[in-house]
């Protein structure tokens, strides 16, 4: 029987979808600004056991590990962090919390059409702020000291959005005012600084709990038959957050972006190379994963070459949502009840 697959579940949300400058001069379409979803933080693009892994697994059914293997603790100690991390991810993909890049996008598109879209609607964050409460043990006191800010900094970014949001609906919609859009431009400006602080805080929370998931990789993954696979995934998925992070700016860095696609490239062309040491079912579902990365890899190159509009960016979504599920599949078919 195959050892147990430890790996968290993949909580990757999908791209931003806002009306931006996509490097061309054609006009951003009237729809973009309502599509846009949320972006969680921006996950490391690899781990440096993933070089190591891709040439272990190749010699057997199990890669050749240095050391002992991890004891039952450190096992138990591993398998909180995931848990927790999995809590965390999942909690800022409510829209509690996305509800910040879709106004963020709206606001985009306001400064594009000078038309705004409703303001998403909102809900006590108390409970959820209450998830993401460090456990105890689990992070450094200096650690724990920074998440509870950056969980604060978030709620507060929220509230000043949420404010500001409020007065650019009415001053939307109050036709006496003829400023030539000067007070809405401020109103805009205002929200994008308290977005500016939200995206700090996010990153700054799931930057910390990741470094502390990826820590115990080593130990979730001793010994593990498919370890350079599941690295391999890893990374595939640190770029698909490397992008969204991209595209959120008003004029994507394409240099950038290019440099993500050659990544994106070499990444799946190695998790997709043999031997797969697992059952025909489960490196089905495995390959169904790489088709759906793939999938992300084209419509990355279909933007560069045409330019990031809506439907590319739905593209992008889409791939990105279909590599999430066809990757969660593989896990569950690897780890039967």
């Amino acid at each position: 029987m195959m050892k147990k697959l430890y790996i968290w579940l993949v909580c990757l949300g999908v791209l931003c979808l806002a009306a931006c400058d996509s490097g061309s001069k054609e006009e951003a379409p009237a729809s973009s600004a309502k599509t846009e979803q949320a972006q969680p933080a921006p996950a490391a693009e690899g781990s440096a056991p993933a070089a190591e892994a891709s040439a272990s697994a190749d010699t057997g059914n199990a890669p050749q590990e240095q050391g002992p293997p991890p004891t039952k603790e450190q096992i138990d100690e591993a398998d909180a962090l995931v848990a927790f991390y999995n809590t965390a991810a999942s909690t800022l993909a409510n829209p509690y919390f996305t509800q910040a890049d879709v106004m963020m996008g709206n606001v985009r598109y306001y400064l594009h059409e000078w038309m705004l879209p409703p303001r998403p609607d909102g809900s006590d964050g108390k409970p959820l702020a209450a998830r993401l409460a460090a456990p105890q043990g689990m992070f450094s006191e200096d650690e724990v000291r920074a998440m509870e800010q950056w969980v604060e900094d978030m709620r507060q970014s929220l509230d000043s959005m949420r404010a500001d949001y409020r007065l650019l609906e009415r001053y939307v919609k109050d036709q006496s005012i003829r400023d030539d859009g000067v007070k809405g431009k401020a109103l805009a400006a205002s929200i994008e600084k308290s977005y500016e602080r939200f995206s700090a805080a996010r990153s700054g929370y799931m930057g910390t709990v990741e470094a502390r998931a990826s820590s115990v990789e080593e130990v979730l993954l001793y010994g593990h038959p498919l370890k350079r696979q599941i690295l391999d995934a890893r990374r595939v998925f640190g770029l698909f957050s490397r992008t969204a992070g991209l595209l959120m700016s008003q004029k994507p860095d394409r240099e950038a972006l290019e440099q993500v696609m050659a990544k994106l490239d070499a990444s799946l062309a190695d998790a997709g190379r043999p031997p797969f040491p697992a059952s025909p079912d489960v490196e089905r579902a495995y390959r169904e994963f790489l088709k759906q990365a793939a999938g992300f890899k084209e419509a990355l190159a279909r933007g560069l070459d045409e330019g990031f509009y809506n439907p590319v960016r739905e593209e992008l979504n889409n791939a990105a949502v279909g590599s999430r599920q066809a990757y969660n599949l593989f896990v569950r078919e690897a780890n039967p009840e």
